[in-house]
């Protein structure tokens, strides 16, 4: 495994790789989660989150000649509850939500514990950043360590929901 990684805006030509890595997330979260049932998000990211022109934005890693992990955000009305009602934003024309929310990142078990998830992190918050957002949050369960422990280390502030937490990060 070469140790160069590259962080970049996704594109259309990414998309079976990235559907690949959230298959392999699935895996993981029924391994995991034996008696839990994984509804399979593989169609969702095809034909929503990952089609030209709506308000999600991914960026991807690459690493040895393809995509390994992800990390996707979009502008939030505030909730994200209600933020998945809508693939385009349904705000005027010129207007940016102060929030952009962080709903999902994945690195691809062989390419963890190299800085590829901080990396990601930071790019998107540029990207937020140089939109207008003026905070950047993220809401995590309490069981995914891995992830808190990045989000922290990037000054995010935490709060506890009860299961889950959010990290707030103040552009």
């Amino acid at each position: 495994m070469s140790s160069a990684v590259k962080i970049r805006k996704y594109r259309t030509s990414d998309l079976e790789q990235v559907l690949d890595l959230v298959r392999e997330l699935e895996a993981e979260l029924e391994e995991k989660f034996k008696p839990v049932q994984v509804q399979s998000a593989v169609d969702d990211y095809r034909e929503r989150y990952l089609k030209p022109g709506n308000k999600h934005v991914t960026f991807v890693a690459l690493a040895d000649d393809r995509v390994v992990g992800y990390l996707m955000g979009y502008p939030s009305l505030g909730a994200p509850e209600i933020d998945t009602l809508y693939d385009i934003l349904p705000i005027s024309p010129g207007s940016t939500p102060p929030e952009f929310y962080l709903p999902i990142t994945f690195v691809s078990k062989p390419y963890r514990k190299r800085g590829i998830s901080t990396s990601l992190h930071k790019s998107i918050i540029a990207y937020a950043k140089k939109q207008g957002h003026k905070e950047v949050y993220a809401c995590i369960a309490k069981w995914n360590q891995p992830e808190i422990k990045v989000i922290e280390s990037l000054k995010f502030r935490l709060k506890d929901l009860g299961y889950r937490y959010r990290l707030t990060l103040k552009l």
